[in-house]
């Protein structure tokens, strides 16, 4: 199945983003944690609730210097992982 590169992924407001010197966390109001790669921690930042998925595949891209296929299946897998965790939620433009 395919994502919708139209959707608008949103953080969920309780979950907290923390450096933990070398790594990234985020944890949940429950003490789950998760850590992420600077992909991950920069697709978490850009989930603003108002950048399309598409948006995203395009900053990454740039951001990574990364071709845009990389980009697209990088920024799907990870909002997938992010949903299925319950760290975000969409809506659509």
């Amino acid at each position: 199945m395919s994502t919708d590169l139209r959707q608008l992924p949103a953080r969920r407001p309780d979950v907290s983003l923390q450096d933990d010197g070398d790594d990234t966390v985020l944890v949940t109001p429950s003490g789950t944690t998760y850590v992420l790669n600077p992909t991950a921690r920069a697709i978490w930042e850009l989930c603003d609730g108002t950048t399309t998925i598409d948006e995203l595949v395009t900053a990454i891209a740039e951001v990574f210097a990364v071709d845009r296929a990389t980009a697209t299946h990088d920024v799907t897998a990870t909002i997938d992982q992010f949903r299925a965790a319950g760290l975000v939620e969409s809506t659509h433009r």
